[in-house]
C-alpha cells in the first residue's frame, strides 16, 4: 500500500517532549535486505543489528539513527494490523519481530533483557488502533454489567466500527471467553478455633507497562470449612487485548469470619506471569502460598489450572511447543459456540448485553464439566407494547364506529351510547401517551423493579431477561441449551389491588371450587364479553381458512385440501351455534323495536328478524354441505371443480359477513342498554386487561424466540408446533395473601388470553427485522420474520403462513412469609384452583404429544431420569397433595415442560428476587438429573451461582446493590432448596 507522508512533519513529532510518548528506550534493529523497513527519512539499511533509541507514540514507533534521543530521527514504522512474536535462533539475545499480514517480509528487534522485551512486545501490541478498539470494548463490556447500561450510542458504536477498517477484525463477546482458569487449594491450616477455614480466593491481574498496580479482576465463590477446596467459579478472560505472556496474575486466599457482616483476613497469596502457566505441564501450575507477614510460615498451596477457548475441529488452543518463545497469541477465530447468542441469526437482535458466568465441576480432565450461565436484556421490552398499544386504539376506534352504524336512536339510548363512547376515548388518549413515551424511549433495555409503579411504562413487562444455561460435556464436548424467560408478574401495579385483581373482578370462586360471575361483574356483561371475544376470534379464523383454500386450489395436494376444508367447515358451524344464543335473539327484537319507533328508514336495515337470521343460516348450512362433497372429491383436476370450491367459499363469506353484522349489532346495542350504569367499571377493567396482555405477549414472544433459535434444525419438533402447538410452562412464586393475590389474580387471566394468540412465520426483510403485531385483542396474530435460507428448510405449512398456537399453563406455589400466613388464616383456594385446572391443561397437551411420533432431537440426545409419563402421573399426585407449599408441583411441572420441548417462565412479583432463587434452583436439578451431578456439589454449586452467578448481578441492575431483597425471617419461611447464602441478601429497597 503506498502512503503519502510529511518528512518534516514526522521529523519534529519524533522529537518532541517524553510526555507524549507511550515508551521509549533503546533496542537493537535489524536492517537486513529481507527485513521490512519503511524508512521515510531515506537512510540507507545494513545487514546487522544497530542499536537505535526508539519511542513509541500512538501506532507509530519511530527510531533514531544513534542509540540515545540525541541523534536525528532515522525512520518510522506503521503499527497497523501487525503481529508481536518472540523468535528464537537469532545471533542477538532476546529477540522478537514484527510481522505484517499477507507479507513475508519481518522487522526483526531486540532488547537489553527479557523483561524489557516483553515490555516493548506488549507495548506494541497494545498501540496499534485495534488494539485500543479492543480495550474499548472490553470496558464497554465491564460497564454493561455493572450498571446494565451501554455507555455508548449507536452512532458512537457505528463510528468505532466504520473507522477500524480492519478486515475480518475479530470481536469478543461474554459468551467466548479467550482464556478461562479455575483454582483449587490445598493443605490450607486450620483456624484458630482448630476447625477448617472457610475461604474463597481473589484474582487481581497487572500488564506492565501500560497498568503500574494490581487492578482486581474477579473472585472465586466461597467455600465452607474445607482444607482442601476446589473452587467451581471459573476467571473468564473475554478479550485477548486484556492479556499478555508478561501479565501478571495474583490471587489471594482470604479466610471468612463472618460472611453475613463480611469480615474476612487475607491468609496468603502467590504471584506469577501468564508464561509461567502455559510453560507447566498441562498449563497447570502449583505455587506455594506466602504471607506477607511471615514468610516462613507453610500455608500450603494453591493450583491454576488454564485452557484457552477451542476451535471445533482444531482442539485446545494453547500450543505448549510454542508458548514458550511466543507471545500470547489467542487463535484467530476464537470457538464459536453453536448457541452463541451474539452469532445466532434469530437471537442477536433481540437479547443484548449478556452478563455470564462460568463453573466448572471438580473432576478429572476428561469428565470435567463446565457450566456456563448467560443473562441478557430483551429489545423487546419496550417495543412490543408499542404494536400492542396501536391494536387496542384500532380495536377501540372500531367499537366506536359499530356504535354508530346502529343509526339514530331514542334519545336516552343516544346519550347513553355517547357515555360509553366517551370512556373509550379516554382510554384511547392514554394508550397514545404511552405510545409517544416509548418511542421517544432512550434507555435502559429492561424495567426496574423499582420502576414497577411508573406509570408511562405500566405497559411494559417489569425485569424481562432471558437466562440461559450452557453446558459442555466431555468428552466430545457436546453442547446443551436450557433457557428460561425470567420475568415480573403480569399485573397493573399502577391501578393497586384494592379491589383485586382482574379474575376477581371477572369471576369469583368459592371454597368448593366453583367458579361464578363475580358481584362486581353483571352475568350479563360477562356474557357479552365472551361472546364478542368468541366472534371476533371465530370470524378471524372463517377468514383465513377461507383464503388457505383458495391458495390450495393450484397445489393439487388433496389431503391437505380436505384437511383445510374440514377445519373450516368446523369454525363456520362453531359461528353459526354462537349466533344461534338466545341473548342475541332477544337483542335483535328490542333493536328491531327501537329502529322502528324511531322511523329511521337507513337503519331499519340494520337488523335483520328472526326468520331472516334462520334463513341465512340454513343458506350457510346448505353451501357448507356442498363444499364437503367438493372437498371429498377424488379427482380435483376435473374441470369446473375449481370454479365450484371458489363460488361456493364465496357464498359462504359473504353469508358470515352478514350475520357477523347481524350479531355485532345486537350486542352493541346489549350493551348500551345493560352495560352504560357500568360504563366506568368496564373501560377500567378494559384497560387493566390490555396492561396485563401486553406484559404476557412480550414475555411469550421472547420464549418464542429462544425456543426457535435452539430447534430451527429439528424437523420433529417444527412438526410439532404445526401440528399440536407450542406450550409456554408459567411458573408463578407469588403468594395468595394481600396484594400479592391480587398479582396473581391478574397474571391468571393475562395467561389465559395468551390463547388468542397466534405465530406466522414470515420472509424477513431488509427493512424490518422485528416482530409485527396484527389482528384484534381476541385473536393475536404475530408474524416472526425468518431469513427465506432458513425458512426454506422449514415444514411447507409453516412456509405457507400456516397459524402456531400456543397453550400457556400456570403454575403457581407462593413460598414466602406472607404464604404462610395465607396457608394458617388466609385462603388457598385460587392457588389450588390453578394448579388444578392447568393440569387438566397440561395433560391434554400431553396425550397429543404421545399421539406424535417420538422426538428425536438434531442434538445428542441427554438420557432422562423418569420418562414422560411417569412425570405427568407424578405432577398429577402432588397438584392433588395438600402438601404447605407443595414446590413439588412446579419442579414436575418444569420437567414436563422440558421433556415436551415447551418454553420455561419464572415469575415472582419482581422477578429478581424469588425467581433468581427459583432459576438456580431448576438450573441445578437439571444438572444432577441429566449430568450426574452428586449431592454435595449440588449444594455448593447452588450457593455458588446465588452468590457469584448472573442472577445476583440482576440485583445490583435492579436495585444498585448486589443484595437479594429478604431478610431473616423472610428466610426462615422459604422452603430450604430457595434460601440464598449468607451475606448475599439484606434488607434494600424492592
Amino acid at each position: 500500500m503506498r502512503m503519502r507522508f510529511n518528512s518534516r512533519e514526522l521529523s519534529q513529532l519524533a522529537i518532541q517532549p517524553p510526555k507524549h510518548f507511550t515508551k521509549e528506550g533503546s533496542l537493537f534493529i535489524k536492517e537486513a535486505s529481507s527485513g521490512l523497513m519503511n524508512d521515510f527519512f531515506g537512510r540507507k539499511k545494513s545487514d546487522s543489528y544497530s542499536e537505535r533509541w526508539c519511542r513509541l507514540r500512538s501506532n507509530l514507533m519511530f527510531y533514531f539513527k544513534g542509540k540515545d534521543m540525541l541523534s536525528e530521527p532515522s525512520g518510522v514504522i506503521m503499527l497497523e494490523k501487525c503481529t508481536v512474536m518472540e523468535v528464537e535462533g537469532e545471533t542477538q539475545p532476546f529477540t522478537f519481530v514484527i510481522a505484517f499480514p499477507g507479507d513475508e517480509k519481518v522487522q526483526f528487534l531486540a532488547a537489553h533483557t527479557a523483561e524489557q522485551r516483553d515490555e516493548w512486545m506488549s507495548a506494541i501490541q497494545q498501540a496499534t488502533y485495534e488494539g485500543l478498539r479492543a480495550q474499548l470494548i472490553y470496558l464497554r463490556t465491564v460497564l454493561i454489567s455493572k450498571t446494565g447500561h451501554d455507555p455508548m450510542s449507536e452512532d458512537q458504536i457505528k463510528q468505532v466500527d466504520s473507522v477500524s477498517g480492519a478486515e475480518g477484525a475479530s470481536e469478543y463477546h461474554p459468551e467466548e471467553p479467550v482464556l478461562e482458569m479455575s483454582i483449587a487449594c490445598s493443605n490450607l491450616p486450620d483456624s484458630q478455633d482448630g476447625r477448617p477455614p472457610t475461604t474463597f480466593v481473589s484474582v487481581s491481574i497487572m500488564t506492565p507497562p501500560q497498568h503500574s498496580s494490581w487492578m482486581r479482576y474477579s473472585q472465586t465463590e466461597i467455600v465452607q470449612e474445607s482444607n482442601n477446596p476446589r473452587f467451581l467459579t471459573i476467571v473468564s478472560f473475554t478479550n485477548p487485548r486484556d492479556i499478555t505472556m508478561i501479565t501478571r496474575f495474583k490471587a489471594t486466599v482470604y479466610a471468612v469470619k463472618d460472611r453475613a457482616k463480611g469480615k474476612m483476613v487475607a491468609l496468603g497469596q502467590v504471584v506469577c506471569t501468564l508464561r509461567e502457566i502455559v510453560t507447566s505441564a498441562d498449563n497447570r501450575i502449583k505455587l506455594r502460598l506466602v504471607s506477607s507477614t511471615n514468610f516462613e510460615r507453610s500455608l500450603g498451596t494453591l493450583t491454576l489450572l488454564l485452557w484457552e477457548s477451542y476451535d471445533m475441529e482444531s482442539g485446545p488452543g494453547i500450543k505448549r511447543s510454542n508458548a514458550s518463545r511466543q507471545g500470547f497469541q489467542p487463535q484467530a477465530t476464537v470457538k464459536q459456540r453453536s448457541h452463541s447468542i451474539n452469532r445466532n441469526p434469530f437471537l442477536k437482535k433481540i437479547f443484548v448485553n449478556a452478563i455470564t458466568k462460568s463453573y466448572r465441576r471438580p473432576a478429572s480432565d476428561d469428565e470435567a464439566l463446565v457450566v456456563q450461565e448467560i443473562m441478557t436484556e430483551c429489545m423487546l421490552s419496550f417495543y412490543v407494547p408499542q404494536q400492542m398499544l396501536k391494536l387496542y386504539i384500532e380495536e377501540e376506534k372500531q367499537k366506536n364506529i359499530q356504535l354508530c352504524r346502529l343509526g339514530e336512536m331514542d334519545q336516552k339510548y343516544e346519550t347513553m351510547r355517547k357515555e360509553i363512547m366517551d370512556e373509550r376515548i379516554i382510554n384511547m388518549d392514554q394508550y397514545l401517551e404511552a405510545i409517544a413515551f416509548l418511542k421517544d424511549y432512550k434507555g435502559l433495555q429492561f424495567k426496574k423493579s423499582v420502576n414497577k409503579a411508573d406509570k408511562a411504562t405500566e405497559f411494559v413487562a417489569l425485569n424481562l431477561h432471558l437466562q440461559r444455561m450452557r453446558v459442555t460435556k466431555p468428552p466430545k464436548r457436546t453442547e446443551y441449551m436450557y433457557d428460561f424467560i425470567t420475568i415480573g408478574a403480569f399485573t397493573a401495579h399502577t391501578l393497586k389491588f384494592k379491589s383485586g385483581g382482574l379474575r376477581r373482578m371477572l369471576y369469583e370462586t368459592s371454597r368448593d371450587g366453583v367458579t361464578r360471575s363475580s358481584p362486581m361483574m353483571p352475568v350479563v356483561l360477562l356474557e357479552i364479553e365472551t361472546l364478542e371475544r368468541n366472534l371476533k376470534s371465530l370470524k378471524t379464523k372463517v377468514e383465513w381458512y377461507a383464503t388457505q383454500i383458495k391458495s390450495f386450489m393450484n397445489t393439487q395436494m388433496a389431503e391437505s385440501q380436505q384437511d383445510i376444508s374440514k377445519n373450516y367447515i368446523t369454525v363456520v358451524v362453531e359461528l353459526i351455534s354462537l349466533c344461534e344464543n338466545p341473548l342475541l335473539s332477544e337483542a335483535a327484537a328490542s333493536l328491531l323495536n327501537e329502529e322502528t319507533s324511531t322511523q329511521d328508514t337507513k337503519q331499519c336495515d340494520a337488523t335483520m328478524n328472526s326468520s331472516l337470521v334462520n334463513k341465512l343460516m340454513e343458506d350457510t348450512r346448505d353451501e357448507l354441505i356442498k363444499l364437503n362433497k367438493l372437498a371429498q372429491s377424488t379427482s380435483p383436476e376435473e374441470q369446473g371443480w375449481q370454479t365450484d370450491v371458489h363460488h361456493t367459499v364465496n357464498c359462504i363469506a359473504d353469508y358470515i359477513e352478514q350475520l357477523y353484522q347481524h350479531v355485532s349489532n345486537c350486542l352493541a346495542f346489549i350493551l348500551i342498554r345493560e352495560g352504560h350504569e357500568h360504563r366506568s367499571m368496564l373501560a377500567t377493567l378494559q384497560y387493566r386487561r390490555d396492561i396485563v396482555l401486553s406484559q404476557a405477549i412480550t414475555g411469550a414472544i421472547a420464549g418464542f424466540y429462544t425456543k426457535l433459535s435452539t430447534h430451527s434444525t429439528d424437523q420433529k419438533f417444527l412438526q410439532q408446533i404445526s401440528k399440536i402447538g407450542l406450550l409456554l410452562q408459567f411458573e408463578s412464586l407469588l403468594s395468595t395473601y394481600s396484594d400479592e393475590m391480587g398479582m396473581l389474580e391478574d397474571m391468571v387471566v393475562g395467561v389465559e388470553d395468551l390463547n388468542n394468540v397466534r405465530f406466522r412465520l414470515v420472509p424477513a426483510s431488509e427493512s424490518e427485522s422485528m416482530p409485527v403485531i396484527s389482528g384484534t385483542r381476541s385473536h393475536i396474530v404475530v408474524d416472526i420474520p425468518i431469513g427465506q435460507i432458513v425458512l426454506s428448510r422449514f415444514p411447507q405449512e409453516l412456509q405457507r403462513g400456516h397459524h402456531i398456537k400456543i397453550l400457556p399453563v400456570l403454575f403457581s406455589i407462593g413460598i414466602n412469609e406472607q404464604q404462610t400466613l395465607a396457608e394458617k388464616f388466609g385462603d388457598t383456594a385460587l392457588q389450588e384452583q390453578i394448579n388444578r385446572d392447568n393440569l387438566v391443561l397440561i395433560r391434554g397437551y400431553w396425550e397429543q404429544f404421545t399421539k406424535l411420533s417420538q422426538r428425536r432431537s438434531a442434538t445428542v440426545e441427554v438420557p432422562r431420569t423418569d420418562s414422560l409419563e411417569v412425570v405427568v402421573t407424578r405432577l398429577q399426585e402432588a397438584v392433588h397433595n395438600k402438601k404447605p407449599k407443595n414446590v413439588d408441583i412446579l419442579q414436575l411441572a418444569a420437567e414436563v415442560c422440558r421433556q415436551m420441548n415447551g418454553v420455561r417462565f419464572t415469575s415472582c412479583k419482581s422477578a429478581k428476587d424469588r425467581t433468581s432463587m427459583g432459576v438456580t434452583l431448576e438450573q441445578c436439578m437439571i444438572l444432577q438429573q441429566q449430568f450426574g451431578l452428586d449431592a454435595r456439589t449440588f449444594g455448593h454449586l447452588l450457593d455458588t451461582m446465588r452468590s457469584e452467578g448472573t442472577r445476583r448481578t440482576n440485583t445490583m441492575k435492579n436495585l444498585g446493590i448486589k443484595k437479594y431483597a429478604f431478610n431473616s425471617f423472610q428466610i426462615m419461611s422459604f422452603p430450604k432448596l430457595y434460601r440464598p447464602p449468607d451475606g448475599t441478601y439484606g434488607k434494600t429497597q424492592t
